[in-house]
């Protein structure tokens, strides 16, 4: 056990987003413990994200202005040449963090020092969010159990299609040593690969971590405003303008047609997952070896998607049947969802997962108060349980004797369906 709490650094790359910039550095002050600095990391950005982070005058925060305008993964490699702490965290200038995040992850280090700790996430959709339906709306999954769990047996599940990247320690939803990081960059060049950061930084951290922390309980909150990335991809046909400007500054021409070739539906972001998954087990083949790969499992997961395209409904479900047929796949073990047309208010959602203590449910936040990833977190804190409630349990004995279930039966069994 450490006689001092251990030292967490946040960062938090941005460009031009100085309007979503300080709620998310708000909900990074407001921690409950004082052991963390917030890096701001800025992407040659116009002035006004200067004046967001100078008007906190924080001595927590240190801001860092990149000499030129570059590419996500170089702005994302760049921050990490500036941070201090034993511990070290992204979250996008949407995404915000509960109070006691810090407090969570000291209590947890210090009884598993030097392991990742990563989380399931809560997401919360801005009040400017492309898509409608979702505005204002909080998913919340909120449990008690802490596992401590093997890498190795992580890295096959997700190989495997059965367990999701997110679950993984990546950087984006982790606290991940800075020296298993700077173990990565000393052996590889660099730490950060391909296209998407949090994914190449899931599978760097599995493969240099021999076991990692999982919290059911919440630490983060996974924002999306009409500026995410993601959601632009998710959610192209509503609105592309963010992912084209990313795929513009990344300086890929099209990400219509995976690179890889059993793969096929680059439109779809599900696909887009998977295509990195397979070019990360490509380039670390010596280290990953050769877990098989599971394309029923996969597809079974893809397919679900189509609903969320439903202009391109027929597309994607073309796209899952040319897939399987390349892999092998028979089609009538992939359940094909529904063909209706997206709500104009989401469904409530309600489940629970009794293993892990975890209730999960979604509703409809009122705008009039929350407004911000800052309301939201300080609402959605009151749902999640104090540490002294958090239950650890090893899992790494049960590696090799457990499965974990398809990627579509774990979301059925959250949602409750």
């Amino acid at each position: 056990m450490t006689s001092t709490p251990p030292f967490y650094s946040f960062v938090i790359p941005t460009r031009d987003r100085h309007d979503v910039l300080g709620s998310a550095i708000q909900t990074i002050l407001a921690q409950t413990r004082d052991n963390f600095e917030l890096v701001v990391m800025d992407n040659h950005s116009t002035p006004e994200t200067r004046q967001v982070v100078d008007a906190f005058a924080s001595p927590r925060i240190r801001y860092v202005r990149a000499p030129e305008r570059l590419s996500m993964l170089d702005n994302w490699e760049f921050a990490l040449d500036h941070v201090k702490g034993d511990y070290v965290h992204y979250l996008g200038d949407d995404d915000g963090m509960f109070p006691d995040s810090v407090e969570v992850a000291t209590h947890l280090h210090r009884e598993f020092p030097g392991l990742p700790l990563g989380w399931q996430s809560v997401h919360y959709f801005w009040p400017d969010f492309i898509v409608p339906s979702h505005r204002g709306l909080g998913q919340m999954r909120v449990g008690r159990v802490v596992e401590v769990r093997d890498s190795r047996w992580a890295l096959t599940e997700a190989y495997s299609g059965r367990l999701h990247q997110a679950e993984l320690p990546t950087l984006v939803f982790s606290f991940v040593p800075r020296a298993t990081i700077e173990q990565a960059r000393k052996k590889y060049g660099r730490y950060f690969w391909f296209r998407a950061p949090d994914v190449s930084s899931a599978i760097v951290n599995a493969i240099n971590s021999d076991a990692y922390l999982y919290s059911y309980r919440p630490l983060g909150i996974n924002g999306a405003s009409r500026h995410s990335n993601g959601a632009s991809h998710m959610y192209a046909h509503i609105n592309d303008k963010a992912f084209k400007k990313w795929l513009a500054e990344a300086k890929i021409a099209s990400a219509e047609e995976p690179l890889d070739g059993r793969l096929t539906g680059g439109f779809i972001t599900e696909v887009a997952i998977v295509d990195e998954l397979f070019w990360l087990q490509n380039k670390f083949k010596s280290e990953i070896g050769d877990i098989p790969v599971d394309m029923r499992d996969f597809l079974k997961w893809i397919v679900q998607a189509a609903p969320r395209y439903f202009a391109r409904f027929d597309e994607v479900v073309a796209a899952v049947e040319t897939m399987a047929k390349r892999n092998g796949v028979d089609m009538r073990e992939i359940q094909i969802p529904a063909k209706v047309p997206p709500p104009e208010k989401q469904d409530f959602t309600f489940g629970t997962d009794h293993r892990t203590g975890t209730v999960s449910y979604s509703y409809y936040t009122n705008t009039d108060h929350v407004r911000t990833v800052a309301d939201f977190a300080e609402e959605a804190s009151r749902h999640c349980v104090p540490v002294g409630q958090l239950i650890i349990q090893d899992r790494r004995s049960e590696a090799t004797t457990t499965r974990a279930p398809t990627l579509g039966a774990r979301l059925r069994s959250l949602l409750g369906r």
